[in-house]
């Protein structure tokens, strides 16, 4: 029995290995392919990094916050930095920046008369 129309043996081969290409590409490229799971993977690992960095900056705050709680001097040095609070009778001294500072910064040029007030832009106190 003679069928009306017969595929080529060739043709057979050329669409079974078109078909296996466009499985290989679906699974490299689809939605759940090999390079989407390239790229979370990718992702993984900085969200490792992230949490790691986090847990540690936790665990400082956790001792930050036992030394607060149960040392003193801890407590009164960190109310004294962030607080600015002075005891009865202290003095406070503040100093400018050096010169040598400023200059890195670029801000102040090479007089130092220059940074310094005029006689006319001074207040009587």
């Amino acid at each position: 029995m003679k069928l009306p129309f017969q595929w080529p043996r060739r043709w057979t081969l050329y669409v079974l290995g078109f078909f296996i290409l466009s499985l290989c590409g679906l699974t490299a490229v689809g939605e759940r392919g090999v390079l989407h799971l390239w790229r979370l993977r990718g992702e993984k690992t900085k969200l490792d990094e992230e949490n790691y960095r986090l847990q540690k900056e936790n665990e400082g705050l956790r001792q930050r916050i036992s030394k607060l709680r149960n040392d003193n001097f801890y407590l009164e040095k960190m109310a004294r930095e962030e607080l600015n609070l002075v005891r009865p009778g202290e003095i406070i001294y503040r100093f400018p920046p050096s010169e040598r500072k400023k200059n890195r910064a670029g801000t102040v040029s090479g007089d130092p008369a220059e940074s310094r007030p005029s006689t006319a832009q001074k207040q009587p106190r």
